[in-house]
């Protein structure tokens, strides 16, 4: 089995602790080491049963002593690229999918990436590194989506579409087939894309239009 330890102990973390045991029911996969946190507070403190073993900087000390393999549970895109640039020396970043999740055997994803309960992945699509589903997303056909993508719960993506690096989707959002979602760009929860976002713009809305602030 492998070790595997969550960065991050929110309840992100918690969940993603959830989804290994998920996979474990299955089919018995991960020994789950614990969780490693930068709030001093979490460290020493138990979340859903394993223990906060110290700081995101523990990881090449306990992957020395374990050959650990390694999850990043942070929704925030710029964190998860943070983490991962802290560690150039570390390769061991699992995938982990869900058993209910309804991935083609025609679609490819990345190392690093959290696909959760009933999301669906359709025929010729590439995910890449470190990306988030989050329970219930469904990406179509023939989508590109690049690096430190995040979907929120019910994100659903139609075909064809191109999503950026560390691109942001609130929850129950819709992109319309075809459109172009910049670099970190994101969309708000509930709403609707009907054209194509720049890179680092913040929509929202039906249909979804920028944000002034």
């Amino acid at each position: 089995m492998k070790k595997i330890i969550i960065l991050c102990a929110g309840d992100f973390g918690r969940e993603v602790a959830w989804l290994i045991e998920n996979i474990n029911k299955k089919n018995p996969t991960y020994e789950m080491i614990g969780f490693l946190d930068d709030d001093s507070k979490k460290i020493g403190q138990s979340y859903n049963g394993y223990e906060c073993l110290g700081s995101i900087r523990d990881l090449m000390v306990l992957n020395e002593n374990h050959n650990i393999w390694a999850v990043i549970a942070a929704q925030d895109s710029r964190f998860r690229k943070k983490f991962v640039e802290m560690f150039p020396d570390f390769s061991q970043w699992e995938t982990l999918i869900h058993p209910s999740a309804n991935i083609s055997d025609a679609s490819r994803l990345g190392h690093g990436c959290i696909i959760c309960a009933n999301c669906n992945i359709s025929v010729n699509t590439i995910v890449g590194n470190q990306c988030i589903m989050n329970l219930g997303t469904t990406v179509g056909h023939d989508c590109k989506v690049e690096d430190y993508a995040s979907f929120m719960s019910g994100t659903v993506i139609s075909g064809h579409v191109q999503i950026g690096e560390g691109a942001y989707f609130g929850s129950n959002s819709t992109v319309l087939p075809g459109k172009k979602i910049g670099n970190y760009s994101k969309v708000g929860a509930g709403s609707v894309v009907i054209r194509n976002i720049r890179d680092g713009v913040s929509v929202m809305g039906v249909p979804a239009t920028s944000l002034r602030l």
